[in-house]
C-alpha cells in the first residue's frame, strides 16, 4: 500500500470520527442546556460544561489532523473503499 493511500485512509477515518464526535458533543451540549434550564441548576453543571469544552477542543484537533494529513490531490469520499491491498 502506498503512503498516499495510507494517508487517504487515515484522513478519512479521522474526519469521519471527528465529525461523529462533534455531532454527539453538540447534542450533549443541547441536552445539558435543556436540563439546566431556567431553574437555576446551571451551577451544578459547571464541571460538566468544562468536560464538554474539552471535548469540543479534542473534536477540533481530530478534524484538523484529518485535514492536515489528507493528501492535497484527493478529497475524502462519503463512503471510502477499503481494499485488502
Amino acid at each position: 500500500m502506498s503512503i498516499t493511500r495510507m494517508r487517504e485512509r487515515a484522513a478519512a477515518r479521522l474526519l469521519r470520527t471527528g465529525t461523529e464526535l462533534a455531532i454527539d458533543q453538540r447534542e450533549l451540549e443541547e441536552r445539558m442546556a435543556a436540563a439546566a434550564g431556567a431553574d437555576g441548576r446551571s451551577g451544578a453543571y459547571s464541571s460538566a460544561y468544562g468536560a464538554v469544552a474539552m471535548a469540543r477542543w479534542v473534536d477540533s484537533a481530530v478534524l484538523w489532523l484529518g485535514w492536515r494529513i489528507l493528501p492535497r490531490t484527493s478529497m475524502p469520499s462519503s463512503s471510502p473503499q477499503h481494499s485488502g491491498q
